[in-house]
């Protein structure tokens, strides 16, 4: 978990969009993924993305979105691999 995920602004933040979806859900709505704008099944685990990945964990900058690659969707948990692949990249060619 990084130190984003672990403000307590975020973790305010992230409880507050977690319930929101459970309220949605148990009153039948539909949740959308912010990254690709389909449902999330509601059987589906999600995450609390960032809309910009750059900017602070305000609300408005959270949404959910999906978890896991789908076929819509790159998913939250692949897109941050990618994420983290690349800035390992970066900062291997940066000592090279």
């Amino acid at each position: 978990m990084t130190a984003k995920h672990r403000d307590p602004e975020y973790v305010a933040n992230a409880r507050i969009i977690r319930a929101q979806v459970a309220a949605k859900r148990r009153a039948g709505v539909d949740v959308t993924c912010w990254r690709c704008g389909h449902p999330i099944d509601p059987e589906q685990r999600f995450d609390v993305g960032h809309i910009d990945p750059d900017a602070g964990p305000s609300l408005s900058n959270l949404a959910p979105e999906h978890r896991y690659k789908t076929a819509r969707c790159i998913g939250n948990r692949a897109h941050g691999g990618q994420l983290g692949a690349a800035r390992r990249k970066a900062r291997a060619t940066r000592r090279a």
